[in-house]
């Protein structure tokens, strides 16, 4: 237990890592993909709904801590894009590439507008239309795209269940 939450600790610090310090380097504005996010919406699509919601909470923290924005404000907008992704993840399209980006393309949208609506409720200045245009726009282009490369990596390393022995 201590292992997977340690891993889960490590994975996620470490994209958020990624996405506070590299990601900005390599990509111009407008719009970046969230790495975390990546992570967090492939293991609620691959895993359970709780370990989802751990990875969510663990994920939000880590990209908190980085951004200098308010604590909780992202792992809160992260927990909205679990049940999404969780609820579209059925065996039958375990192997394809389109639900996975469809949670990619629905979650961003999802999470940057609960992130979008806590910081307006918290006072932040927030330009929705620019928002939109500059930001949530591209990343969902950028998460989709990520997605459909990260997806079928992490998909590998999860453990399979066993099948049921048929006939006794």
């Amino acid at each position: 237990m201590r292992n997977r939450i340690g891993w889960a600790a490590m994975v996620l610090g470490l994209a958020a890592l990624l996405q506070a310090t590299w990601i900005p380097l390599g990509i111009p504005e407008p719009g970046r993909p969230n790495l975390v996010f990546l992570v967090v919406a492939t293991v609620a699509f691959l895993g359970s709904l709780e370990e989802g919601l751990a990875w969510a909470v663990g994920g939000g923290l880590w990209l908190d801590l980085f951004s200098g924005g308010p604590l909780g404000v992202s792992a809160l907008a992260l927990l909205a894009v679990v049940p999404l992704a969780h609820g579209l993840s059925r065996p039958v399209f375990r192997g394809r590439l389109v639900m996975p980006a469809a949670v990619a393309a629905g979650g961003t949208l999802l999470m940057e507008g609960v992130r979008g609506i806590l910081l307006a409720v918290l006072q932040y200045p927030v330009d929705p239309g620019y928002a939109l245009r500059q930001v949530i726009g591209p990343e969902i282009l950028w998460n989709t795209l990520g997605m459909l490369a990260l997806y079928p990596a992490l998909r590998r390393l999860r453990p399979r269940p066993e099948r049921p022995v048929l006939g006794g």
